[in-house]
């Protein structure tokens, strides 16, 4: 082998291997955490996108119209079309209006009204507490 194809060749590897590095790290490191995202749907309306480190997906509200898509589709991978839950904490529309939109792209596994404080407790031991509150239901702890 010729002295530049033998560099090009370490070269190719070492790149691989910081690829590999990379990946594991995220997948040790990061993919720990309970990730929160408060998405961008509009000034009247509200939807936050919870990821647990076990791979639940949660959606708390959907906004007041069709663009919680376009937020779900900046933060969810393309190939992601699963939702655990979508957790609905008020009947506005402020809350809600995204709702047939997100079900038409999503496959939702349940749906839940808060009309009374409780848990929440999923299949990989995420558990969420949501209190109920005469101006609508209130996220009190993520764990």
């Amino acid at each position: 082998m010729s002295h530049e194809r033998l560099t090009n060749l370490y070269l190719f590897l070492f790149f691989i291997l910081i690829a590999v590095n990379i990946s594991v790290y995220r997948t040790i490191a990061i993919g720990q955490a309970l990730e929160v995202t408060v998405l961008p749907v509009s000034e009247k309306g509200r939807a936050t996108l919870v990821r647990a480190p076990g791979g639940a997906t949660l959606l708390i509200d959907t906004g007041p119209d069709a663009s919680i898509l376009r937020a779900l589709g900046n933060e969810l991978p393309p190939w992601r079309r699963r939702i655990d839950a979508v957790i609905l904490t008020s009947t506005k529309k402020a809350s809600t209006g995204g709702l047939p939109d997100v079900l038409n792209r999503y496959d939702v596994v349940q749906q839940i009204p808060i009309t009374e404080s409780r848990r929440l407790v999923f299949g990989d031991g995420t558990s969420i507490d949501i209190s109920q509150t005469p101006e609508g239901a209130v996220v009190t702890r993520l764990k």
